[in-house]
């Protein structure tokens, strides 16, 4: 399903093919870049436009922000298709349920959240994008 959003500013569009879920990612860096769970939706063939810059956060991966309203844009593992954008800068935010939870082994003890999930590891993650 198609969907466009922006940044707080507005200065940076998006068009992607939305998978039809969220997720949260409970991983320290996602933790620390967005001030809690990285609440995202995974997308093919996004399409950014803007001032966006890009920080390479691990091996492999970046993360991409609005230089001018610093607003997180996407998580990008290098070499696939997938841009897992928050779900809060979708223009239409409705039908898209809450499957997944990732780096389940990082969350802290400070939150729960109350739905039924797959919970994968981050072992399990990173092993989604090595072949493994």
């Amino acid at each position: 399903m198609k969907r466009n959003g922006s940044c707080l500013c507005g200065r940076v569009t998006f068009e992607a093919e939305a998978m039809p879920s969220m997720q949260a990612c409970h991983c320290s860096m996602c933790r620390r870049w967005t001030g809690g769970p990285f609440m995202s939706v995974p997308c093919k063939g996004a399409i950014f436009d803007g001032p966006v810059g890009r920080y390479a956060s691990s091996d492999g991966c970046e993360r991409g922000f609005c230089t001018n309203c610093g607003s997180s844009l996407f998580f990008h593992p290098a070499g696939t298709e997938i841009h897992a954008i928050p779900i809060g800068l979708f223009a239409d935010q409705s039908g898209l349920p809450f499957r997944a939870e990732i780096y389940i082994d990082d969350k802290p003890d400070y939150y729960e959240f109350s739905n039924e999930t797959k919970k994968m590891t981050g072992a399990e993650f990173e092993n989604r994008f090595r072949g493994s």
